[in-house]
């Protein structure tokens, strides 16, 4: 019995294993449709199980949820790299927003890298973590990465595939913030997808 229960949790797959911990859920999305308060542009599609950021060479794009603000938060995403032959690509949650030109970002790169950098009034203000190497990481084509940011108060929590990797201090928003995704593309010649399965916020 008790082999049978560590296979199943071994072959569980890294959405369930870093779900979120909070009690409450305030927001859950599958992208089974576009319904769910995400800004559409012309290089976002969200339908069938996917959110994709459609990106052109060397571009990045970032898209906070409208419809929900929140305080405290555990959030959580999943995110696929596409298949095949691919540039390097960036995966990011987006926490601590307050519109568009103004929050913190957490992505991972198909390298196996991390970073975490801020942005004020569209402006980088500079990266806190730049591309630091992680194991946690799956880097194959096709393969999918949960990334968690967990907020109390000024304090965030940062996990990856359910591995901790950084805790920072900052100053949260006052009067409640907004969540997002984001996407990049780092080649310069070819354009390239980024897409989410899945964002769940708890509390």
């Amino acid at each position: 019995m008790l082999l049978g229960i560590a296979i199943l949790l071994a072959g569980a797959p890294a959405w369930r294993a870093a779900a979120c911990e909070g009690l409450e859920v305030v927001f859950e999305d599958k992208f089974a449709d576009d319904a769910g308060g995400w800004p559409l542009k012309d290089n976002v599609e969200v339908k069938d199980g996917s959110f994709v950021f459609k990106l052109p060479p060397d571009d990045m794009q970032s898209d906070l949820n409208v419809t929900f603000t929140v305080h405290d938060a555990d959030i959580c995403s999943e995110t696929v790299w596409p298949t095949g032959d691919q540039p390097i690509l960036g995966a990011g949650l987006l926490f601590w927003g307050e519109d568009n030109r103004t929050y913190f970002q957490f992505g991972v790169l198909n390298n196996g890298k991390f970073w975490i950098a801020r942005k004020q009034d569209g402006k980088w203000l500079g990266t806190i973590a730049a591309n630091v190497d992680s194991p946690a990481i799956n880097k194959a084509p096709g393969a999918a990465n949960t990334l968690r940011v967990k907020t109390v108060g000024n304090s965030v929590t940062f996990f990856i595939n359910g591995t901790k990797v950084r805790e920072l201090r900052g100053q949260a928003p006052k009067t409640g913030w907004r969540f997002g995704l984001s996407g990049d593309n780092f080649d310069k010649a070819k354009e390239a997808k980024v897409i989410f399965k899945t964002v769940k916020v708890t509390n």
